[in-house]
């Protein structure tokens, strides 16, 4: 069985890439052969800064955006006017046309702003093994989509939404072809048509209609609906400021993210000199706090 871990990496999240990418964290995540880089950032300009950081990239592979956006048009029906949060939408869109893209038979959806601080393996006991969150429930269109596109409530009282989501090639494929053919429409369009708008509230909008939608939610009880999985608690440590980047408890804590409120705040990346300021200062707080552990 081939597989690879699909780190989706936009510009702004390279420093956070780099990090994760670190084998501190990459060590946790068990049984996976390679990494997918799906960027709309050129190879030729991650492949250099990764490696002055360390990081090997000879089980590296490259997916380029401009693929997705050739191949899939319809990502584009992801966005929608008066929508303050931009394109968010529609990077769920790439993340799945990814999935129907690349040709791993185990991919591992992984959003690098969360580190691996604790083993986690995603296929275990020959079966799909899914890190969740203990009886969370988060916006209601996340589960009305499931229903409206899936025929079927939430299988779970747990959240799929670990920044690590195990993904079997067939089941996509599967999932692709039951929407076209109980929607008749292309696949993308039906997941988002069967998201309902919602009115903004305050501080964030005066009624505007919005969609709520969560790629993890639907693939994880797309799965459940397909074949017996197994779970753990993923019990994350989020940080709100870079200082308190190194404030988790070892002990407890299985994943350490980002929760930095404005970006001008968050882990940066200079582009001209090709560097993350601070960067090793952060991950000395990382580093000594693990070993306090050990």
């Amino acid at each position: 069985m081939t597989s690879a871990k699909i780190l989706y990496l936009a510009r702004y999240r390279v420093p956070h890439a780099i990090m994760s990418l670190q084998p501190e964290f990459t060590k946790h995540l068990i049984g996976v052969d390679r990494t997918c880089i799906a960027s709309p950032v050129p190879k030729e300009e991650l492949w250099p800064v990764f490696e002055k950081y360390g990081i090997d990239t000879t089980k590296f592979d490259y997916a380029p955006d401009s693929e997705i956006y050739r191949l899939y048009p319809e990502v584009n029906d992801w966005v929608f006017d008066g929508d303050y949060r931009t394109y968010w939408l529609r990077q769920q869109a790439i993340k799945f046309a990814f999935l129907d893209y690349l040709n791993y038979d185990l991919m591992i959806m992984h959003d690098c702003d969360c580190l691996l601080i604790k083993d986690y393996e995603p296929m275990k006991n020959g079966k799909l093994n899914f890190m969740v969150l203990e009886n969370e429930r988060h916006s209601w269109g996340y589960y009305e989509s499931i229903k409206n596109a899936l025929g079927f409530e939430r299988l779970t009282p747990h959240c799929f939404i670990s920044e690590f989501v195990p993904v079997l090639k067939k089941d996509f494929n599967d999932l692709v072809k039951f929407l076209e053919e109980k929607h008749n429409k292309k696949w993308l369009n039906a997941m988002i048509d069967s998201c309902p708008p919602e009115p903004t509230v305050p501080p964030w909008g005066n009624g505007e209609l919005i969609r709520w939608f969560s790629e993890y939610e639907f693939i994880g009880n797309w799965a459940m609906s397909r074949r017996d999985i197994t779970m753990e608690y993923q019990r994350r440590y989020h940080y709100d400021d870079m200082e308190k980047i190194g404030d988790f408890d070892p002990a407890y804590h299985t994943a350490v993210c980002d929760a930095v409120p404005d970006l001008r705040f968050s882990l940066q990346f200079d582009w001209d000199k090709k560097e993350i300021p601070k960067f090793d200062y952060y991950m000395d707080k990382i580093r000594e706090r693990l070993a306090r552990h050990t």
